[in-house]
């Protein structure tokens, strides 16, 4: 019995602390991972690494910068919220080499990027028109509004979302969901999608003819638009297990 009251008397003491802390959290802020950079003469980004978040958009009329933040989450943040110092810095940098922007996020906390307490590193870039996008990360969420010239990812694991329109989309991976929504149409358009298990849809919000190259072991594709041979825009989907809607 006594043994039992210490149990439950310590357990309420860990959801008491859990709660204070909890709201500690709640009320946090993201955490500049160094200064703010202008873009006004890049024309390409390049980022690597570990995980991170990356929101691309192709404003004109707005600044052209970037800032880089890191933000802990999950139920597990709040240990690290109030009880430690560990707030996401030195998890990514970012600088220009030339035109380029180059993002790297570290490598070595790409495991902990879905954990009970992830630091989730955010890019937030709003480029110039027809920018080129490289991706090469282990983990990535990318959400990219705008029209970019090419865009050329690798990650193991990639949730992946284009509305606007890219000329070259090149997508590779161990597990990938593709959203793509073409908002023009400009018969220059080449996507090539590679992954063993995919989730892929690819809508042209203006009716278009295509060309479509499947090589996959166990596939299920939906396509309104048909097949026509020669056709741009060009699609090639490579995989073993591929779930693809196409409209």
């Amino acid at each position: 019995m006594k043994k039992r009251r210490l149990l439950l008397t310590c357990l309420a003491v860990v959801v008491a602390f859990s709660a204070v802390d909890g709201l500690v959290s709640l009320i946090g802020r993201d955490v500049a991972l160094g200064q703010p950079l202008d873009l006004d003469t890049i024309d390409h980004v390049r980022i690597e690494g570990g995980a991170s978040r990356l929101i691309l958009t192709t404003q004109s009329g707005q600044p052209y910068d970037a800032s880089l933040t890191g933000h802990r989450e999950g139920w597990g943040a709040m240990w690290y919220s109030g009880w430690y110092g560990d707030d996401c810095t030195g998890r990514g940098r970012m600088h220009r080499e030339g035109d380029t922007l180059v993002v790297e996020t570290d490598p070595a906390f790409a495991s902990r990027f879905f954990d009970w307490s992830d630091c989730t590193v955010t890019l937030r870039a709003n480029l110039k028109p027809e920018t080129a996008v490289t991706i090469r990360q282990q983990a990535s969420k990318m959400t990219l509004n705008g029209d970019f010239s090419a865009v050329d990812v690798t990650a193991d694991a990639g949730d992946f979302s284009l509305r606007g329109h890219a000329d070259t989309l090149d997508l590779s991976g161990a597990a990938l969901r593709v959203r793509a929504f073409y908002e023009s149409v400009r018969q220059n358009e080449t996507l090539m999608l590679t992954g063993s298990m995919m989730d892929i849809g690819l809508h042209f919000l203006t009716p278009t003819p295509v060309s479509v190259l499947t090589e996959a072991t166990a596939s299920y594709i939906d396509n309104t638009l048909g097949n026509t041979a020669g056709a741009r825009p060009q699609i090639t989907i490579k995989g073993q297990m591929v779930r693809a809607r196409i409209d």
